[in-house]
């Protein structure tokens, strides 16, 4: 597809005249002044002109002479007569993110391309005020950046000191106060179990299935596009437009279907514990199993399940700070209540419970 011209706009510096042609009117229609090319803009949106019929030769020049832009096909000025060669071409307008309304002295849409150049005079004042201002702010700078430095190395500092304090350890004597000891079985029974799961994951062992539809999770569905026009400066008095689309999506629920149903399996029907002190020997639960006469992988039938047993003592010491440690079998039988021990405690507080040993 060809590309769509559109007139970019002037306003000429003499008589005030606003929305000129650029294409067109190379000269103002109201005072006859010449077309100042840093003066061109881009229309606001609904006032855009097709430049009908254009034909697109290049970039024009401006006259060294009187700074008028003429055509890239032209051998001499349109306004003085100057000659072509060796000039320059015309900056280009790029269009600004976003568009604000034109004040008397600065076009409404886009800055040409060229230094130490606007399209159109500021006040005099707000030069003097930028740069006041510019002013104040750097005075403040070195303050600021004082600060922010402060702030970060009391950051580092204490960042450093938390890590150190929590991987550095530090020998303290303490006595043992306590020894106690705790052990458990499950006891499990072979039994029916409601449970759910998605259809096409259904145990072949499953039975009174009961099918429902629900959502499993979500897709992507394109639902239209999402355009964007883009305007660019040809440097000629026109623009080029065009509208680059991208796919918009939405989110679509997918359904499927979700099975409940019950299975023989074995769970845990209850624990059984026995827990005591140094004086009294470990030992197991007396757990007893009931209906005996069934067996096997049969409803209704029990076995023992997963035992556990933790052997624990409690440690304090002379500055009356206090642990709890839990050991291993042979480590908790090998130490007896009131022995002076050694143990590493780091610098957060917290035992290393691994580094317990008798004392000398």
């Amino acid at each position: 597809m060809a590309d769509q011209f559109f007139e970019m706009m002037w306003d000429c510096e003499q008589c005030d005249a606003r929305e000129l042609l650029a294409k067109t009117q190379r000269h103002c229609p109201m005072c006859g002044a010449a077309q100042d090319p840093k003066r061109r803009y881009f229309p606001e949106p609904g006032k855009e002109v097709e430049a009908k019929g254009h034909q697109y030769v290049g970039v024009d020049w401006a006259c060294a002479y009187c700074e008028s832009p003429n055509s890239a096909a032209a051998a001499f000025c349109v306004n003085c007569g100057g000659p072509g060669n060796g000039t320059k071409k015309v900056a280009l307008v790029q269009e600004q993110p976003q568009q604000q309304a034109a004040t008397p002295s600065q076009p409404a849409s886009g800055t040409a391309v060229a230094p130490n150049e606007a399209p159109g005079a500021t006040k005099a004042s707000e030069p003097a005020q930028a740069l006041s201002a510019a002013s104040r702010s750097a005075s403040g700078l070195p303050w600021l950046a004082a600060v922010a430095a402060l702030i970060t190395l009391l950051v580092l500092i204490g960042t450093s000191a938390l890590v150190y304090s929590f991987f550095s350890k530090h020998d303290e004597n303490v006595l043992l106060v306590e020894k106690s000891w705790s052990r458990s079985v499950d006891v499990e029974q072979f039994a029916s179990v409601n449970s759910v799961s998605w259809c096409d994951a259904l145990p072949t062992e499953a039975y009174q299935v009961t099918r429902t539809r629900e959502q499993r999770s979500t897709r992507q569905v394109q639902d239209g596009e999402v355009c964007v026009d883009s305007r660019a400066d040809v440097g000629d008095g026109t623009f080029t437009k065009r509208r680059e689309c991208s796919p918009r999506y939405r989110s679509e629920p997918v359904f499927d279907a979700r099975c409940s149903y019950l299975i023989n399996r074995w769970k845990v029907m209850r624990t059984d514990r026995t827990a005591g002190s140094a004086q009294l020997a470990p030992t197991w639960p007396n757990s007893v199993l009931g209906n005996t006469l069934v067996q096997g992988n049969s409803l209704g039938a029990e076995r023992l399940g997963r035992r556990n047993e933790t052997y624990r003592v409690r440690l304090q010491s002379d500055r009356g700070a206090a642990w709890t440690c839990d050991l291993p079998a042979a480590v908790w039988s090998s130490l007896a209540e009131n022995q002076t021990m050694t143990m590493k405690v780091r610098g957060t507080g917290g035992a290393d419970c691994a580094s317990l040993q008798a004392g000398n």
